[in-house]
């Protein structure tokens, strides 16, 4: 009996040894892939080449707003908590209504949309804007195009589980919801919009120095231990 084991262990060691996949098949796939990965390279390199030529206007504001969102310097979060702070505590003293918000709002918006690319361009000259400029304009629409292509892929993933896990899929939407209500009605919506938009426009330099990384991973780790001690504790 323990021969017959023996030749039986041997046996699984060296079946386990042989490789499944063989040289032509390995081949195939990793061409495969090199395909697929010079497609989304060249569709990424289109994206940005386009992105570049929608924002040649506002190329000059750009850098240093982007300097601003990623704290280059270090008192840019008490200059973008201050700003969006001080727009708010306006906001709450005006009072205006929905429809004047919305208003004011597409007002802003179309004059700095008209505004901003007419005096960038009588303002600053072509010969300003050097080479290295150009490639930190560049790094900034990979970076946004990276991100927009990664938000668009949550979203398919998380309405691809619709089909492969709909109950998952349903539960975390009504649950989601529920919460979103039972949160709007409890907090005061002003409040809630300047919450969100002050981690909104500090999301970035949490990004760019890590600080994010860090506590995400520490809230993880704090998980896990609970997840761990309530098992153990069962057990």
């Amino acid at each position: 009996m323990q021969d017959q084991e023996r030749k039986r262990n041997q046996q699984r060691k060296v079946s386990s040894c042989i490789p499944t996949d063989t040289p032509e098949e390995n081949r195939t796939e990793n061409k495969t892939k090199e395909k697929l990965y010079g497609k989304r390279k060249l569709a990424l390199d289109k994206r940005v080449k386009e992105l570049k030529r929608e924002l040649e206007g506002w190329r000059e504001v750009i850098l240093p707003l982007n300097s601003v969102l990623l704290w280059e310097k270090n008192f840019y979060p008490g200059l973008l908590a201050g700003v969006t702070t001080a727009f708010f505590l306006l906001f709450w003293l005006l009072d205006p209504s929905l429809l004047t918000t919305v208003s004011v709002i597409g007002l802003v918006a179309a004059l700095v949309d008209y505004l901003v690319p007419t005096l960038t361009a009588s303002l600053c000259h072509p010969e300003s804007w050097t080479g290295a400029k150009e490639r930190k304009l560049e790094d900034i629409c990979r970076a946004l195009v990276i991100t927009e292509h990664q938000g668009i892929s949550y979203c398919k993933t998380f309405y691809e589980m619709r089909n492969t896990r709909p109950k998952m899929y349903y539960l975390s939407v009504i649950v989601s919801l529920v919460f979103l209500a039972w949160l709007g009605n409890t907090v005061n919506n002003l409040l809630l919009t300047y919450l969100f938009v002050l981690v909104l426009l500090l999301l970035p330099g949490l990004k760019h120095h890590g600080i994010l990384k860090k506590y995400v991973s520490q809230l993880m780790l704090l998980f896990t231990e609970t997840v761990k001690g309530i098992k153990e504790k069962k057990n």
